[in-house]
C-alpha cells in the first residue's frame, strides 16, 4: 500500500513539475489567414477565384506564396471538400476553379476563398 501511494505521488510530483517547465504559448500564432475572397459567381463557365485575379482586384492582401487554401460556400461556409463538385483547381499556387462542365448538376456553387499567410507580408 505504501508503495502505490508513493508511486501514485511521484506520478503527481512529475505531473506537476513537467508542466511548470513547459514554454508559455506564444501570443502571436506563426501563419494567419487572409479575409474571405468572392470576386467571381458561378454564371458563365464556372467559379473562378484564382490567385492572379483576387491579387489584381485586392493589391497586397494576399502574400506572395500562401501556405495553404480555403474554400466554402459562399451563402453556407459549407467547406468545399464535403460539396461533392469536383473542382478543376484547388490550391496556392492557381488558387480556386470550379467549373460547370465539370459537374453532374450542370452548375457550381458559389465559392469563397482565403489564404494561410505568414502574419508578417
Amino acid at each position: 500500500m505504501i508503495k502505490f501511494i508513493f508511486t501514485f505521488a511521484a506520478v503527481l510530483l512529475l505531473g506537476y513539475v513537467d508542466l511548470s517547465h513547459q514554454m508559455p504559448p506564444t501570443l502571436e500564432p506563426e501563419d494567419c489567414w487572409t479575409k474571405w475572397f468572392n470576386r467571381d459567381n458561378p454564371g458563365g463557365p464556372g467559379d473562378w477565384e484564382t490567385l492572379e485575379k483576387l491579387r489584381a482586384e485586392y493589391p497586397g492582401q494576399i502574400c506572395r506564396r500562401p501556405l495553404d487554401i480555403e474554400a466554402v460556400t459562399a451563402a453556407r461556409h459549407i467547406p468545399a471538400e464535403i460539396t461533392q463538385q469536383k473542382f478543376y483547381a484547388y490550391n496556392t499556387k492557381t488558387g480556386f476553379i470550379c467549373r460547370n462542365q465539370d459537374q453532374k448538376q450542370d452548375m457550381c456553387f458559389d465559392y469563397k476563398v482565403r489564404f494561410r499567410c505568414p502574419c508578417r507580408f
